[in-house]
Order: C-alpha cells, then sequence, then structure tokens
C-alpha cells in the first residue's frame, strides 16, 4: 500500500482483505457449488408444489390459473401469426399489397 493512501482507506482495505480471503475461498470450493445447486432445486420444486396447490384451488373455484392464462396467450400469438400468413397470401393472391401491419 502507498503511504500517501488516508488512514481510513489503509483500515478498510486491511478489513476487507481479512473478510474477503475467507468468503472468496468458501465461494470457489466444491461445497459451495453444491449448496448452490441443492438450494435451486429445492427452491424450483417448492415453487412448482405452491403453483399446483393454487392452480387446483382456482380450478375448484372454475378460475383460471397462471398457466391457464400463459396457454391462451401462446394459442392467441399462433393464430395470429397464422392470420397475417393468410392474409398475407390472399393478398399476394389479389394481387394487391398486403394489409397494413401484415408481415
Amino acid at each position: 500500500m502507498p503511504a500517501n493512501q488516508p488512514l481510513w482507506l489503509r483500515a478498510v482495505i486491511r478489513v476487507e482483505r481479512t473478510i474477503g480471503q475467507p468468503i472468496e475461498a468458501a465461494v470457489r470450493s466444491d461445497t459451495y457449488f453444491d449448496l448452490v445447486s441443492t438450494t435451486t432445486r429445492v427452491q424450483r420444486k417448492v415453487a412448482g408444489t405452491a403453483e399446483g396447490v393454487s392452480r387446483r384451488c382456482l380450478h375448484l373455484l372454475n378460475l383460471p390459473a397462471g398457466s391457464d392464462i400463459r396457454g391462451l396467450r401462446q394459442q392467441l400469438a399462433r393464430m395470429e401469426r397464422r392470420l397475417n400468413e393468410l392474409s398475407h397470401d390472399v393478398a399476394e393472391l389479389d394481387g394487391n399489397e398486403p394489409p397494413s401491419g401484415v408481415t
């Protein structure tokens, strides 16, 4: 460390290195990666279980779940793409320009 650094900066750097080196070593260990992968797997499983329970509850009340809405949005997007294709094909057969907004 250069001698012209303020005392507070030298103290912060010394504390950071004292704490930082063991943390960096821990983060690079196999145990850390095992813990992260296990935690991720558990979080995914808990989220899936919670989603399944909420889906069943909503269906019991005859309400759509998020997965139902997601599926409808995907289906609607496919239908819009197909409609654009058909509009373009009809316009080509008629010899006209495709309608505005149609690619």
